[in-house]
Formats: C-alpha cells, structure tokens, sequence
C-alpha cells in the first residue's frame, strides 16, 4: 500500500480550498484556508472553540484570516493535512493511498479533537488492515477494533496497535 504521504503538497506550502472561511496555522507556519463547516458539523470540541456554543450551525466568534490564523499548537502541520483528506478527498471515499500509519495519525486527531464520525471511519480502515486498538493497562489485545471503552483514558492521546502477522 502506497504511503499517503506521496500524494500531499510540500508542507512548507499552505493549503488553499476555494471559498474557504477559516484559516488555521500550525507552529510551523503553513497556513490552512478551509471550511469551518467540517470543523463545526462534526466535532463540539470545535463547535465550543469556533462559535463558544454547542450547536452545529452557530456563526463562528471570529474571522480567521491569513494575517490573524486560528493557531494550532498540538498537531503538526503533515497530521493536519492527512486529517484534512478527509473531508477533501480527490475522489469520494477513496482512501486506497492512506497507509496505517495515517490512519494511526488521523485516529489520534479524532479523538483529541473528538470527531466521533472520523473515528469511527479510521478504526474501520484500521480494521479492515488486520490493526487493532489494544488497551494498555490490561494488557488486552484485539484482533479486531475495540470499543472507545476499552481505550485507557489516561492515555488520550496514544493509539496503540497490535499486529496481526505484520509489523507495525
């Protein structure tokens, strides 16, 4: 399986889509001209950062434009531009370029940013490799997707794997 990474622009060069109401920043300076609606349809942990309320369709608090981004300090720019392809795929729900890894890196997004839907869609995908979350301090391990459950909360921020035959 081909790397996603191959298919994505340079990161030093920022990502403009074409009616896009929103930029954000990563620390390293590249800038992402995107739709907040993505942001505000799907993740309250957005809808509370971008509007101040829990409700899809609020206008958003602020205008973020180029020359005063939305800054993102917890995720680099190449994570956020695999999260991105998403919602901006070249063609409708093909995924066929994203490797495991991107679906690790996408899979911890959504959870620190708690986009249930794109969770959901990276486990699948994670699943249909042969990959597993594994929970931690039990040291249960799963050949198949485990419920959000089974994840050590005290680890929200990792992804763990198990591989089924295959290195990781």
């Amino acid at each position: 399986m081909q790397a996603i990474t191959e298919s994505f622009t340079p990161v030093s060069e920022d990502l403009i889509i074409r009616g896009a109401d929103i930029v954000f920043m990563t620390d390293d300076g590249t800038k992402f001209h995107v739709h907040a609606y993505f942001f505000t349809r799907e993740s309250v942990y957005w809808q509370q950062k971008l509007t101040g309320h829990n409700e899809p369709h609020h206008p958003l608090s602020k205008h973020y434009t180029p020359n005063d981004p939305y800054i993102i300090q917890d995720v680099d720019s190449r994570d956020f531009r695999k999260f991105l392809l998403v919602f901006y795929n070249i063609r409708y729900g093909d995924y066929s370029s994203f490797s495991k890894f991107d679906w690790v890196d996408i899979l911890s997004i959504a959870h620190k940013w708690e986009f249930p839907q794109v969770k959901i869609l990276s486990k699948r995908y994670l699943g249909q490799m042969g990959y597993g979350v594994v929970e931690r301090t039990c040291g249960v391990h799963c050949t198949r997707i485990v419920d959000d459950e089974m994840i050590d909360r005290s680890y929200p921020n990792q992804v763990y794997l198990i591989s089924c035959g295959h290195k990781i």
